[in-house]
């Protein structure tokens, strides 16, 4: 089983995330993924750079670790034909190295540029139109497309990858795992592994079997919050930041950083180990990950919320991978 490092723009200026790329690969991690959001989720201290030029500049610096977005939503801001042409080419410039990995989104990557926040019928409804446009011109041909809400007329992808860039499809619900199983050569998901084994896993391979594709070759993906400290109350106070993913749901209409960090900051400091793994033992990082490849993931990334991310990739290095 692959393990990942995800790359948050939210909490880190996008140079000092180049230096965390380079620890990810110097450490043997065999990807790294990074966020694509206009607005981060915490206002005081944040930051929230853009991921695509970072993406060119992050694989510049490194040698041959995987990179992509996890995840990319084609609600407003990014038409997906666009979002075709990045993923080519950096897929043409890195062949082998670069996937591309869209979602439903939040209200923070489209209402503060003035966009609707759809309801979710809607949004899925534009991921679908999204990954028929994204097959389409990675075809490399003259492409017109009438769908619900992207279009394309006589588009063609001129610089184009010699393989396709893999296409991922991220949710948590079993109507985004369908998508996924009808386009995406990936999987990526937040849920429990007891939700994604009972619900998403059948809900995946029925769209996967009714467009006449094999489910296994759908790889599979799950991002997992790991904050890791020497001292246990250090790794704790670390998920502070993330407290506003769990004071508002993916399906609100919040957009702006203040209100999300105030609902956070609501929650009793008892509660944030429910975020993720807090643990001051890297061998419980270990057994996370054994867990995950026993319930058939091809790949595990890891959010790190650690204090230290030196600290966290030296151990990951010597321990772990």
């Amino acid at each position: 089983m692959d393990v990942g490092f995800f790359a948050a723009h939210e909490q880190y200026a996008p140079s000092r995330l180049l230096n965390h790329a380079e620890l990810a690969e110097d450490a043997g991690f065999d990807s790294v993924w990074t966020s694509d959001h206009f607005h981060p989720w915490w206002h005081t201290g944040a930051h929230c750079g853009a991921a695509w030029p970072w993406l060119g500049s992050a694989l510049e610096r490194t040698d041959s670790v995987r990179m992509g977005t996890g995840v990319t939503p084609p609600v407003g801001r990014y038409h997906p034909g666009l979002l075709t042409q990045f993923a080519a080419t950096l897929g043409s410039m890195y062949p082998g190295r670069v996937h591309l990995t869209l979602a439903t989104g939040e209200a923070m990557n489209e209402r503060p540029l003035g966009y609707e926040w759809p309801d979710y019928p809607e949004r899925r409804a534009r991921l679908v139109d999204a990954c028929r446009i994204y097959r389409k011109l990675m075809s490399g041909e003259f492409a017109d497309y009438d769908g619900h809400y992207w279009n394309l007329d006589g588009a063609k992808l001129y610089t184009r990858p010699a393989e396709d860039v893999p296409l991922y499809v991220a949710g948590n619900g079993v109507h985004s795992a369908e998508v996924a199983g009808r386009y995406a050569d990936g999987f990526l998901t937040l849920a429990p592994i007891e939700t994604y084994q009972s619900e998403l896993v059948p809900a995946l391979e029925a769209g996967a079997e009714e467009a006449g594709r094999d489910p296994s070759d759908i790889r599979r993906v799950r991002q997992a919050g790991v904050s890791y400290a020497e001292e246990y109350a250090d790794a704790l106070d670390a998920v502070e930041f993330w407290t506003g993913t769990m004071a508002v749901g993916f399906d609100e209409e919040v957009a702006d950083p203040r209100e999300i960090e105030a609902r956070g900051r609501d929650l009793p400091r008892e509660d944030w180990a429910d975020w993720g793994l807090v643990t001051d033992d890297i061998g419980d990082v270990r057994d996370l990950l054994a867990r995950h490849e026993d319930a058939g993931f091809d790949e595990v990334e890891l959010l790190s919320s650690s204090p230290r991310q030196k600290v966290f990739a030296a151990a990951m290095r010597d321990e772990v991978l």
